[in-house]
């Protein structure tokens, strides 16, 4: 009994100190953003008062047009790859057709190349065909590189629903289209949710392929601009002003932060169904 105890102690022990070395950084992030530089220079463990939240007007006169493109960029590929991805994935699943276990084992082995040796061949490919500089050299190849994973979600989830319910609508005279808007796709939302929530991560914290694709300061990313948001200190001191800095990071990590909230119930489902049935 006592053993016991002092292995629950133990445990609650260590997991409380995983959680505070988890969201100690963020709670300094959130202390500091309403925080002047000079006091977080003298005192960086002090608590923040008086509030500054000027910092964040700071901040969003840098970042909110960086960001607004981000959103805009995302909202679109997202788009594309769950529209691409849906298709195809029901085709591999519920279509029969020549080569198509061929098609989709190449699909797979897609999987295995890692995304960064893949850099030097799309960058040729862009420049070939005078994508720089133009939200379409994120688009394409946001949306080719993000077909994989979902495609194999998609193709998972249809393969598991019973094939009683989409020979029914065709015997009702229902086209393929129709099962695939009327059946498929109402059944298939938490996974949509799950690959829109995923996808939507990676191309909002992408920062290598954007460095490689803008130049023009107007069309840039949030990523880019957070590379180059080093603001000096209101106070002429010559130093970082890190109170704006980390308001900018605050506001960064809002609208993904805000995403993932909203599909949250969604995404987990998505996650079970994918990992039951796939």
């Amino acid at each position: 009994m006592v053993k016991s105890r002092q292995r629950l102690l133990l445990s609650l022990a260590l997991l409380s100190s995983l959680l505070l070395a988890a969201y100690l950084p963020i709670v300094m992030l959130l202390l500091m953003s309403v925080r002047e530089s000079a006091s977080i220079y003298a005192h960086f463990w002090a608590l923040p008062w008086p509030l500054h939240p000027a910092n964040y007007a700071a901040a969003l006169t840098e970042l909110l047009a960086p960001a607004l493109n981000t959103l805009y960029i995302c909202t679109t590929s997202v788009a594309g790859v769950l529209t691409l991805s849906t298709l195809a994935g029901y085709a591999f699943a519920r279509l029969r057709f020549p080569g198509r276990s061929a098609l989709f084992a190449l699909v797979m082995i897609l999987m295995m190349v890692p995304g960064m040796l893949l850099l030097t061949p799309n960058y040729v490919l862009a420049m070939r065909l005078g994508l720089r500089d133009s939200y379409w050299s994120l688009w394409l190849f946001y949306v080719s590189s993000g077909q994989v994973v979902a495609i194999y979600l998609m193709r998972s989830f249809f393969a598991a629903l019973p094939e009683e319910l989409f020979e029914s609508a065709r015997l009702s005279g229902a086209s393929e289209w129709q099962c695939i808007w009327m059946i498929a796709i109402p059944l298939c939302r938490p996974i949509l949710v799950t690959v829109a929530i995923t996808t939507m991560m990676t191309f909002y914290n992408d920062l290598i392929w954007p460095m490689l694709m803008i130049n023009d300061p107007h069309r840039e990313t949030l990523m880019q601009a957070l590379l180059r948001f080093v603001p000096s200190d209101r106070q002429a001191t010559g130093r970082m002003d890190l109170g704006v800095v980390a308001a900018g990071y605050v506001f960064a990590s809002i609208p993904i932060i805000a995403i993932f909230w909203i599909g949250m119930k969604s995404y987990v489902r998505g996650v079970l169904s994918g990992a039951v049935k796939g």
